[in-house]
């Protein structure tokens, strides 16, 4: 029993030996990875708040247009689409002429929805349904141009 006492109190003091010169590099690795992550971090929100300053310094003027409800074509489950209808617009002037035109613009908005199914309204078929509507705002208006159509808000039921 003595003799095993004495093999583990000779392991216990020998511990583990480690190469200083490969400490050293271990470390110094360490510190240059969280210096490279560091500055990644830092470019990337520096860029993306310059991004979104420029992005809103680019955007147009918004009217509401309102809330629209109508039906959709035949063949659908779903029966009706509520949309809350945001322009934005190329310049402020243009502002005097959507008011005056604002009963043409969402006759035709809703025209357009009314001949759409509810597969058409599908979240992958957006970009394409704002485009068309765009071109068709646009051919109404004389003096300027909707640059972009947000909806706020639309509901399929």
């Amino acid at each position: 029993m003595a003799g095993g006492n004495g093999e583990e109190l000779g392991q216990r003091g020998k511990g583990v030996v480690i190469d200083q010169k490969v400490l050293i590099f271990g470390c110094a690795a360490v510190v240059l990875c969280a210096l490279i992550a560091l500055f990644t971090a830092y470019m990337a929100l520096k860029g993306g708040t310059a991004t979104g300053k420029v992005k809103a310094a680019q955007m147009g003027s918004l009217y509401e247009a309102g809330e629209l409800t109508t039906n959709l074509a035949p063949g659908s489950e779903k029966k009706y689409v509520k949309v809350m209808v945001v322009l934005e617009m190329s310049d402020k002037s243009l502002k005097k002429e959507i008011e005056e035109k604002l009963p043409v613009l969402k006759d035709r908005i809703i025209i357009f929805f009314n001949s759409k199914t509810s597969d058409d309204l599908q979240a992958e078929n957006r970009t394409q349904l704002k485009k068309a509507i765009l071109a068709d705002l646009n051919s109404c208006l004389g003096s300027g141009k909707i640059k972009n159509i947000y909806f706020s808000d639309l509901v399929l039921q």
